[in-house]
């Protein structure tokens, strides 16, 4: 199968990689320089992924958005632009936090205020920080705004699972506070809907 990965340059994540074996091509579109560094990708676009579509002949059955949507300033155009370049019932995968989760309250509030940067510094290496940090925006990151908006970007079929593990968030607080994302998980597994849980996995079908 032919493979996009969108936003495939950050050098934190590198989970499509384990992709490469069952990939006949992956191409990769990133704004991030580190795209052209990728050592699984055919070919690598250091772009936009709405400039990526506007001139775009080949057509994917799979595209991939780890952690990205999160980032994304336009979701309808994001979303348009990736249904364009996936064949007929082609399929996008995406992972991303979910704003109705505590994590992604503080995140998107801590934007919308300016502490973003200040924050994370208190929580991250710098190392780490260079390494995956861009800004958030938390624009379209619940189900309800993903599933309206792959819907209105063309998407026939939208499919929804969640994750809620303590482990993604205790490395933002300090060893005397990591009771709270343990505790917190606990009751969101037991009590409630899954539209709670912390990391929201999708695929939207073309």
């Amino acid at each position: 199968m032919s493979i996009l990965d969108v936003g495939g340059g950050g050098g934190f994540y590198d989970f499509p990689s384990s992709l490469r074996g069952r990939a006949a091509r992956m191409v990769g579109v990133d704004p991030d320089a580190g795209v052209l560094t990728r050592p699984w990708l055919d070919e690598a676009h250091q772009m936009l992924m709405e400039e990526y579509a506007r001139s775009a002949v080949e057509r994917f059955e799979v595209a991939l958005c780890v952690y990205v949507v999160e980032h994304v300033a336009t979701p309808g155009a994001f979303f348009e632009a990736v249904r364009s370049v996936l064949k007929p019932g082609g399929s996008c995968f995406g992972i991303t936090p979910n704003l109705l989760h505590y994590f992604g309250v503080v995140s998107a509030a801590a934007t919308r205020i300016g502490v973003e940067d200040w924050l994370l510094r208190r929580v991250r290496s710098p190392e780490l920080i260079e390494a995956y940090h861009s800004p958030v925006r938390y624009r379209c990151n619940t189900t309800r705004r993903i599933r309206s908006t792959a819907t209105a970007a063309g998407f026939r079929k939208c499919e929804f699972r969640a994750l809620e593990q303590a482990a993604m968030f205790e490395t933002y607080f300090p060893s005397a506070l990591r009771w709270w994302p343990r505790e917190y998980s606990q009751i969101l597994n037991r009590w409630a809907p899954a539209d709670m849980f912390g990391t929201l996995l999708f695929r939207l079908i073309a």
